[in-house]
Formats: C-alpha cells, sequence, structure tokens
C-alpha cells in the first residue's frame, strides 16, 4: 500500500479530526504505538532459561561423557533438559496470565474527533488529535496545550517533584502526568518520536524492584561457575597422573565432581515457584508486573495507607453546613458555581453535587483547581467576588478560637471539615473571611477491622499517611484497629528535615503533601523497614516510587498503575493480606528449598578439596548422584516449594540460606570423608569407597531434607517417607537391574553398620550445627550494630 502524505493541521478546539484524517494517519502509521514492553519478551524468557551458566556446563559435561562413551553418566542431561522446559512453559504461561490482566488496565486517553469526545487506548491516539487532559491522566504524547491550563508533574522525566503549570501554547512532553486543571491539546509526536521513548531505560516509567533473590542466585552462580572448572580440571588430574586411570575414567570422575558442584535446579525453582505464584494471584485478581516484585511483597515489615479506599471505601456524605460570620451569601449556588467552575471529579466534589443539587451557576472569570499542596480550590466569578474551598488550617490560618474549636469538636469525631470563605486576590488570598463549614463523613469498610488486624498479627507496622485533618483520620484509624492510632501528627508547617525526624515516631500523619509522603517513605525505609505503598491518585506518586513494593488499584489514575509493582484488579484492599502471605509462602519456601540444593554444592566442594589434597581418587561419578539429586532435592524441593509458609522473612537470602546449608553440607562432606579414613581399617577398595559413601551422603541427605519438613503435617511427612521410599527402591532398581557394575558393589555388614552410625552423626551435626550457626550470625549482627 501506498504510503500516505498527511499534512500537519491544527484542528478546531472544539471538532477535532475527522474519520478521514485519522484513518490517514493509521494508514501512514502516524499512531502512538512503541515497541517496548515491560517484562520479559517470550524469546527473552526462552533464551534465559537455556542459556544459563549451569546448563552450558551441564551440556559440557554432557557432550564429554558421550565422548567416552559413559552413556550411563548422561542421564543428568535429560533432568536438566526437563526442568529448563518445565521453567519456560510456566514463565509463559505466567507472561500470558498477566497480559491477559493489563489489557483491562491498558491506559486510555479522552480525544475530540468529529466534535464527540470518546475514550480511546493512548496506543490508537494519532499525530494531530485533539486529546482533553484532566487530573490524574498521564499525557499519552508529546503535545501543545490548545485551551485551559494545568499543572503537571514532570518527575518521571526530570527528577523535579514540583508541579508545574501550563498554558495555551506550552508544550506538554509524554510520561509526565497531571496534578490539577484541564486543557485540551493538539498530538505533536507519537510512538518513537515522543521525547520519553529518546530517554536512556532509567527514565522509562516502569522501575524494577531490587531483588535479594535475584542477585544472590546471580552472586552464587558466579561463585560456583568460577570454582567448578578448576576444581574439576584437578579432579581429572588426581585420577589420570596421581592413579593412572584411563582417561575415560579420570574424566567420568571429573564429571561426576563437576555435576555435584552445580546446583542446576536452584534458578529453575525460583523462577518456577515465582511464575506459579503470579498465576495463583492473577485469580486473586493481582496483576504482578514483575517475577520478583513478589519477593519485595514478601519482605514488606511496613504498609503505608492513605485513609480513603483502605479504611474507607472513598464515599462521603456531607452531615451538616454551618454557616459562618455576617455575610449573607447563597451557600449552595456559589458552591455548586466552584465545582461547575473547577470541573473537579473526585469523591469531596461529589459528596457537594448530591447535597446541593442543581443550582442557577454563576459563570467564573478565573478559577485555580484543587492541589494536593495548597489543599484549596478558588474561583473568581462574574460577580467580581472571590471563593476559596478546601481544608480550614489551609484556607484561613488565622480562624476565630470560636472557629477551631468547632473544627476540633467535629475532628475528634472522625468527621471532615471543609472551610468556604470570601478573599479579596484569588493569586495572594489577602483578607480571607470564613462563610461556612461544611462536615462531611467517611464510610468505614466493613472488612477494614479484620484487614488492619491481619497485618498487626502479621508483623506488619501499619502508618496512615493522609492529605485529612490528623486527628480526623486518627480517630477512623482507631475505629478499625489501627495500632498507636492516638500517635498522629500534622505535617501542614514541618521542613523535611522534621518530617524526616518524625517519621519513626507517629502512626497517623495528617495534611501531608505529595513530597512529604516520598520523604516519609525513604525515612522509613532508613529505618530498616522495607515498605510497601498503596495508592490511587496522583499524589501517590511521588511515595510510590520510592518505596520497595507499589500497589496500586485498577480504577486509579493511568499514572499510577504505570508504576505500580501489583495492581489490584478488583480495586479491594481487602485482597492484600491473602496476596501478602502468597509472597512470604513464595519466598520462604524458596529459601528453604535452595539449602537443599546447596547442600550437595557444598559436600562435592569439599570433599573434592579433600581428594585432591590428599591425592584420593574422588569416589562419585555422575550417575552416583541420581538418588540425592531426584529423590532427596529435585522432586522434595518443588511440593516444599508450595507448602503454606506465611511466617515474616527476616535476615538476607544468603545469609538464611548458608545458616541452613553449611550444617547439612558439612554433614554429607564428613560422612564421605569418614570413609576414606576408615577404608585402610576395613580393607574397602574403591567401589566399596564409592558405594559406602554414596548410601551415607545420599541418607544424610535425607536426614537434612527432615530438617526442612518440621514440623510434621500430612504433606511434610508425605515428602519424607516418599523421598525416603524413592531413594532406597532407586537404589535397588539402578544397582541389581540397570547399573550392575559400580553402583552398590562390595556391601557388607560393616559398611551397613557405619553407614547407620553415620546417618545418626549427620542428625547431630545438622541440628547443632544449625543453631550453632545461627548464635554466630547473631553475635556477628550485634557487634555490628555496636
Amino acid at each position: 500500500m501506498d504510503k500516505i502524505t498527511t499534512t500537519p493541521i491544527n484542528p478546531d478546539i472544539n471538532y477535532g479530526l475527522n474519520s478521514q484524517q485519522v484513518a490517514d494517519r493509521v494508514a501512514n502509521k502516524q499512531v502512538n504505538i512503541t515497541k517496548h514492553t515491560v517484562g520479559k519478551s517470550v524469546s527473552s524468557i526462552i533464551v534465559d532459561n537455556l542459556l544459563t551458566s549451569f546448563n552450558l556446563i551441564g551440556l559440557i559435561v554432557f557432550i564429554l561423557m558421550i565422548v567416552a562413551n559413559s552413556y550411563a553418566n548422561t542421564f543428568f542431561y535429560v533432568v536438566i533438559l526437563a526442568n529448563t522446559l518445565v521453567g519456560i512453559v510456566q514463565e509463559l504461561r505466567a507472561k500470558t496470565v498477566a497480559g491477559k490482566l493489563k489489557l483491562v488496565t491498558q491506559p486510555t486517553t479522552d480525544v475530540i474527533r468529529e466534535g464527540v469526545t470518546v475514550n480511546i487506548p493512548t496506543t490508537q491516539v494519532v499525530i494531530d488529535d485533539l486529546i482533553f487532559l484532566k487530573s490524574g491522566k498521564q499525557i499519552p504524547a508529546d503535545s501543545v496545550v490548545v485551551s485551559g491550563s494545568i499543572d503537571i508533574n514532570e518527575s518521571m522525566l526530570t527528577g523535579e517533584s514540583l508541579p508545574v503549570t501550563k498554558n495555551v501554547g506550552d508544550k506538554l512532553l509524554s510520561g509526565s502526568f497531571v496534578v490539577s486543571g484541564s486543557c485540551r491539546a493538539v498530538v505533536k509526536c507519537v510512538g518513537a518520536d515522543n521525547y520519553i521513548e529518546q530517554l536512556t531505560a532509567q527514565a522509562k516509567k516502569f522501575k524494577k524492584p531490587k531483588s535479594q533473590l535475584m542477585t544472590s542466585i546471580r552472586k552464587l552462580t558466579r561463585i560456583i561457575s568460577i570454582c567448578v572448572f578448576p576444581l574439576g580440571v584437578a579432579t581429572f588430574c588426581v585420577g589420570f597422573f596421581a592413579h593412572s586411570l584411563p582417561w575415560q575414567e579420570a574424566l567420568e570422575k571429573a564429571c561426576g565432581s563437576v555435576i555435584g558442584m552445580i546446583p542446576a535446579g536452584m534458578a529453575l525453582l525460583t523462577s518456577v515457584t515465582l511464575a506459579v505464584s503470579i498465576i495463583k494471584m492473577a485469580r486473586k485478581r493481582a496483576l504482578v508486573q514483575d517475577l520478583y516484585s513478589i519477593e519485595m511483597l514478601a519482605r514488606v515489615n511496613c504498609l503505608c495507607l492513605d485513609k480513603t479506599g483502605t479504611i474507607t471505601d472513598g464515599t462521603m456524605n456531607v452531615q451538616e453546613i454551618i454557616p459562618l460570620g455576617q455575610q449573607s451569601i447563597n451557600i449552595n449556588r456559589v458552591v455548586v458555581s466552584m465545582l461547575t467552575a473547577t470541573n473537579e471529579d473526585n469523591e469531596t466534589a461529589r459528596a457537594l453535587i448530591r447535597h446541593f443539587g442543581k443550582q442557577e451557576c454563576v459563570p467564573s472569570v478565573r478559577t485555580i483547581p484543587f492541589n494536593s499542596d495548597t489543599k484549596y480550590s478558588a474561583v473568581t466569578l462574574t460577580d467580581s467576588k472571590t471563593y476559596v474551598l478546601g481544608a480550614p488550617e489551609c484556607v484561613c490560618p488565622s480562624s476565630t478560637q470560636e472557629i477551631k474549636d468547632l473544627i476540633k469538636k467535629n475532628t475528634s469525631k472522625g468527621l471532615r471539615c471543609l472551610m468556604l470563605a470570601t478573599c479579596d486576590n484569588i493569586d495572594e488570598l489577602r483578607n480571607i473571611q470564613p462563610c461556612a463549614l461544611m462536615i462531611l463523613t467517611d464510610n468505614i469498610r466493613e472488612d477494614a477491622p479484620t484487614i488492619i488486624k491481619w497485618f498487626r498479627d502479621n508483623d506488619v507496622a501499619v502508618k496512615i499517611i493522609s492529605g485529612d485533618n490528623a486527628q480526623t483520620v486518627s480517630v477512623i484509624a482507631g475505629r478499625v484497629g489501627v495500632a498507636n492510632a492516638d500517635k498522629y501528627i500534622s505535617l501542614e508547617s514541618l521542613s523535611d528535615e522534621e518530617v524526616v525526624q518524625v517519621a519513626g515516631k507517629y502512626t497517623v500523619f495528617g495534611r501531608v503533601k505529595p513530597s512529604q509522603k516520598a520523604l516519609l517513605v525513604n525515612a522509613l525505609k532508613n529505618l530498616g523497614h522495607t515498605v510497601a505503598m498503596t495508592g490511587d491518585g496522583i499524589n501517590d506518586i511521588l511515595a510510590m516510587k520510592q518505596c520497595d513494593c507499589a500497589i496500586a488499584v485498577a480504577s486509579g489514575s493511568d499514572a499510577t498503575r504505570s508504576v505500580a509493582h501489583i495492581v489490584l484488579m478488583d480495586n479491594k484492599f481487602a485482597s492484600m493480606p491473602s496476596i501478602v502471605s502468597e509472597g512470604r509462602q513464595v519466598v520462604n519456601n524458596i529459601q528453604n528449598s535452595s539449602a537443599l540444593f546447596l547442600m550437595k554444592t557444598t559436600m562435592t566442594v569439599l570433599v573434592t578439596i579433600f581428594t585432591i589434597c590428599t591425592l584420593s581418587l574422588y569416589p562419585f561419578e555422575a550417575m552416583h548422584l541420581y538418588g540425592i539429586e531426584i529423590c532427596v532435592i529435585g522432586i522434595p524441593a518443588f511440593f516444599l516449594a508450595l507448602r503454606k509458609n506465611t511466617d515474616l522473612i527476616k535476615g538476607k537470602f544468603l545469609s538464611n540460606v548458608f545458616v541452613s546449608t553449611l550444617p547439612k553440607g558439612i554433614a554429607l562432606a564428613l560422612s564421605v570423608i569418614a570413609v576414606y579414613l576408615l577404608a585402610p581399617v576395613y580393607g574397602w577398595d574403591s567401589n566399596a569407597i564409592t558405594t559406602c559413601a554414596m548410601l551415607c551422603m545420599t541418607y544424610a541427605g535425607l536426614v537434612g531434607l527432615l530438617t526442612l519438613c518440621y514440623p510434621f503435617n500430612v504433606i511434610n511427612t508425605s515428602v519424607i517417607v516418599g523421598a525416603t521410599l524413592a531413594t532406597t527402591g532407586l537404589f535397588f532398581i539402578l544397582g541389581r537391574f540397570v547399573i550392575t557394575s559400580g553402583y552398590i558393589d562390595g556391601l557388607d555388614w560393616t559398611m551397613v553398620l557405619y553407614i547407620l552410625c553415620s546417618i545418626a552423626v549427620s542428625t547431630l551435626i545438622i541440628i547443632f550445627g544449625r543453631k550453632l550457626a545461627i548464635l554466630v550470625e547473631s553475635k556477628i549482627k550485634d557487634k555490628q550494630r555496636r
């Protein structure tokens, strides 16, 4: 199809483009479509799962075993391929499920075409489209204002958090969002031509969470990959030169050492478990933007909430109108005129409209929309009078004591107060004269007390951060059971330094500006908390970008959803406890299961170093590890990764894993090394050493698995019993019918006795070793604190 030339036009501000002009621009590919996506692409999922360091090492070992005609030692690669396939399938499945939910939350924008305002996905916006922007909307494409005036936040592009006013003729950059006001603008750039698309990836809207799991596994992979080949080569040299083995047999021993050092299933277990968790959360109507967002949610021990939409359902009602002063004004008419002029669309405005109904309006000359920083709106009407509506302490800080007492009386009951006043100058608010107080009630959610209790019982501190009066919020928070709700403070006149100082001392924060929310979140993080922030409006965005895990609701603004790690699709805060529980279950279980994989790695490294230093023949080939690899570690790890575990996650991933891993790995290594020490006494040959070491190592591994299965319930007991039976059955089948040579050769009563003693000693080492490791870790942490 021939490319259609479209001439840039300035559409009529009341009509916009016609259908033919839109069709021409679509045909010319002048549409707001970009190639970058949030999350992994299908190709990157496949490549990341296939081309791992451990998979490549496994492939090299597999090829070497084929060259050496040692086919019995190649089965390990079938397991690696199966694991990899499972990982790819689960990640693709999670991506598909998440993609379906993302369609529901796809950002949209209002465009005016042929005089009609229609709401369309931002990807359907074309060059020269006339778009209508209002508070809470993200600017979809670089545009120029043609009517109206708005305040926008460009922090996603410039890092500057202060709002910038844009009037007719000013340029709007995609990626910024509207703080207040409304306007119409003509689109000048789309797709890759937008300014935000030309920035580095750091300026893009979605920021991946910092993941201990991801960084720890990468660090472990690096360290193990560095150790594998030198130790493998040294093992080969000991067998080939010191023991004069044929190169094939020496290679089998070296490859057995290499395979033993690789925790191949650990990274797979992590990605699969997280992917399954994404699917489970999707069933609970929660969209997870990134695999590792689940981990950050699981680590949360401080949750920052706004009162509206979490404790209350967001709806308000006007309870009473209290006239003030001696001014005789038509309060109903003035309020409706102001609401019409500012065109505000929030719950406060809706409550006022429901109360006052339809009135004859006085046209406006000038308006200042409500702003989360100033906490008021102002309008100058054609009768030359200027009116202000907002928070009493912001509208008229110097109110009489009588008015202050009246406000305090209502806020102490958990009621909300708005003040209507007149002034001389809309820009400077001089000569403020209070006209009326409007008393509003918030509707508390029925499930709020239950939700707050869950967080309190599960060691999550709840902080209420609100733009409302601190005392009002404190009363409402107390009603739903927020701990220490009586510890409240207003941030209205506090400096940034003072805000940081009070962050850890109070529970309820009132009259909070958007920039102060971000300060509070950062201060709490600096105090050692892992902070989650829920939000639905533009005033929450700065704080959500700073927190460890940002949670938005689907009904919130486009801009809020774009920075969130998790989006609650059903708009229900009630789903939060189950989502946090799911996250804790995933990370706790990955942590425990990783200890199984690293147990084998630790044992292999220690035994390999021992055999190299003593010039002893390494005891295992790859096939000797099938029992521990499959029956003790691989299959049980996946079952354990799915069991219920909602304990609060404490400490760092690596230190927690090592505390559990080292005693198990050392116990396994000692059980093998002791075989070498006893072999001369009982006259065991190399085959007998291999048999005894294999059985000791595997059954000691079962003891390690047993400690992870505590406390014993139906699932945990089934796992340990099943693993024991499977291991014994595998040894019998392989040793008698499949690999009849070099597998369980030379087994006699002395070995059986030693194996039983080894299991008992391993049990003691694992139990008391773990206690010792915890004690040492605690002493180190105490020393670091001092």
